[in-house]
């Protein structure tokens, strides 16, 4: 059996977040991928964020997240506003309008990276700014399984930056329209190859309400759907939250493979959905996952 990592490293961004959806509003709740996809992670590891928030950040509100194993020490605290999104979803939850985005005292600013404790630890280069993606990944070089996700205006906006971090990486997270934008197909299958030709060994097709679909380099492909919920509350950070246990999974376990990483994301990820924030999934027990995993069916595509 091979050893797994003791730690999730996680980038990117951490926001107050202001979401619409259903005729519900919710306002500043504290979010962020680097925020959802260490939360996630805490089920199974530890883990520690890296980025920068301002003087407003709620870190009070988020005592069940640190009391779990999520280590706030690495998140630099500058004076001014913390980054705020605003985002309105449609009925299912599945396509947004993001009405504003201020990045506050986060933009443009790579924040420090502490000296890693030893070598066993997974990153995530979770979505946030590509420069900064490449300023963790530099600070990172021994980390065993290093995973990067992104969102679509960043690979309108910063291409070629993406595409140059696709040679440092080992998963590649996307939804269809990122992969459009990328390589100019929606199709699973052919993007999937053209992705895996730029450097990553496995490629992550995220597809909110429909699952999600995987392809590891010289392997058939295998998908599974999401589970099945009586309601959701806020779709916001799901596919954060997907990606953090995903990589936990294969750092923390990596005898186990890709199926069994690709339904323990998928149950982790069902959590984020069904309270407004961190409320449901910080408070996810690995029963309680292992439950919903048993639910799910993972076969190849």
């Amino acid at each position: 059996m091979t050893d797994g990592v003791r730690e999730l490293v996680v980038g990117g961004t951490l926001t107050l977040d202001t979401t619409e959806r259903a005729g519900e509003v919710h306002a500043d709740v504290p979010g962020g991928s680097a925020l959802y996809a260490a939360t996630a992670a805490s089920v199974a590891l530890p883990a520690r964020i890296v980025g920068t928030v301002g003087t407003d950040f709620a870190f009070d509100v988020l005592r069940d997240v640190w009391s779990r194993g999520v280590d706030p020490s690495a998140i630099e605290i500058l004076e001014g506003r913390t980054f705020r999104w605003h985002a309105r979803y449609d009925a299912d939850g599945d396509d947004r309008v993001t009405l504003a985005r201020d990045r506050g005292v986060a933009d443009g600013r790579t924040p420090p990276v502490p000296a890693h404790r030893d070598s066993n630890y997974a990153l995530l280069l979770g979505s946030t700014n590509p420069r900064i993606q490449q300023g963790l990944r530099d600070a990172s070089p021994d980390a065993r399984v290093v995973g990067l996700d992104s969102m679509s205006h960043w690979w309108s906006e910063r291409p070629t930056e993406l595409l140059a971090l696709l040679e440092r990486i080992d998963v590649l997270f996307v939804d269809e329209g990122e992969m459009a934008l990328a390589v100019g197909t929606t199709d699973p299958a052919e993007g999937a190859d053209r992705l895996l030709a730029l450097g990553p060994a496995l490629v992550v097709v995220k597809r909110g309400s429909r699952g999600a679909w995987i392809r590891r380099r010289g392997q058939a492909p295998l998908q599974a759907d999401a589970v099945a919920l009586a309601r959701v509350a806020d779709p916001t950070g799901a596919g954060d939250a997907f990606a953090g246990a995903f990589i936990t999974s294969l750092g923390r376990w990596p005898e186990r493979g890709d199926a069994h990483a690709l339904r323990f994301a998928s149950a982790v990820a069902s959590f984020a959905v069904e309270g407004i924030g961190t409320s449901v999934l910080a408070r996810a027990t690995p029963n309680d996952v292992r439950r919903r995993m048993a639910t799910l069916y993972v076969g190849t595509a």
